[in-house]
């Protein structure tokens, strides 16, 4: 399942350092949520998670020139604890690994920006 982090730039700094994260919860495409948005396809619930994701980011901001940074990370289902309404609770912290990408909404703008994984550390030090 994927799931979407909103992470602000220190968090995600100590989450690359130490290789893990734990979570209470986080965004994913829940049977409630896709139930909803029934009219939707697959891709499109995703997109509208990362929007949400990364609305909630923008509030983590160190400044207000900085983007807000979601990251998109590949749950197991055994790392699920209990479902809500659009979000999962987690039993066992998130690794590095799970990764797949970061998305950027940079104020102003309605559009993601997508960095692949390994361009993350690279190009982090840009997003403060």
């Amino acid at each position: 399942m994927r799931a979407y982090l909103p992470i602000s730039h220190d968090e995600l700094a100590a989450f690359l350092n130490s290789g893990s994260k734990e979570l209470e919860s986080i965004l994913a495409p829940t049977p409630f949520y896709v139930g909803e948005n029934e009219d939707l396809g697959e891709e499109e619930i995703e997109y509208l998670l990362s929007l949400e994701a990364a609305q909630s980011a923008l509030e983590l901001r160190s400044s207000n020139k900085a983007p807000g940074i979601v990251l998109a990370i590949e749950l197991e289902p055994k790392q699920v604890n209990t479902v809500n309404e659009n979000s999962v609770t987690l039993n066992s912290a998130i690794t590095w690994e799970q990764v797949q990408c970061a998305l950027l909404l940079f104020p102003d703008e309605e559009e993601l920006i997508w960095f692949a994984t390994q361009e993350i550390e690279i190009n982090m030090g840009e997003w403060k």
